[in-house]
């Protein structure tokens, strides 16, 4: 069973055309031909030179230091060797990391404090109830189901010009 949202109309976060989204995604069609290129671009570049840092990076390629931290927060590098040169800050303490939003250590935190709301509202919270594991087995399904997309995506964007 594929759980799937109703499309919704939102606007590009880029251009701020208005678009039907299916997956709850953020950028329009034709930017998001731009973003899988500027990825692209990236990747080839960080390949290219190993060692080098974000900074380096933004202004060789010309993709803004913002974007490629967020291509970093959502995996793009995940299989690529990085090195302690190509960071950024987590969201909440500012300790450099390489990959999601937090640092372990602020990802524990919030885990305890979850886990007191739990308690105090008398919820169960505990990894192996059924609950959680179906989520868990549930989010990683829609993950692999993104990869999925975005692959099959990206395999059909070389027949697809530059957005106008």
């Amino acid at each position: 069973m594929a759980i799937t949202s109703k499309p919704k109309l939102r606007n590009c976060i880029q251009c701020g055309k208005v678009f039907l989204s299916q997956n709850r995604d953020d950028l329009c069609a034709d930017c998001k031909i731009m973003y899988y290129e500027m990825e692209d671009k990236v990747k080839t570049y960080v390949k290219d030179h190993p060692g080098v840092n974000m900074t380096q990076v933004a202004e060789e390629t010309g993709v803004s230091k913002k974007l490629i931290q967020r291509m970093a927060r959502e995996g793009a590098f995940m299989d690529m060797p990085m090195g302690e040169n190509f960071m950024y800050a987590c969201a909440s303490c500012g300790t450099p990391i390489k990959t999601g939003t937090y640092c372990t250590s602020c990802l524990m935190r919030l885990r305890k404090e979850t886990q007191k709301v739990a308690e105090s509202m008398n919820i169960r919270f505990k990894e192996n109830t059924p609950t959680i594991t179906r989520l868990d087995a549930m989010a990683q399904r829609e993950f692999d189901q993104e990869q999925r997309d975005r692959r099959t995506y990206r395999g059909g964007l070389t027949n697809i010009g530059r957005p106008r």
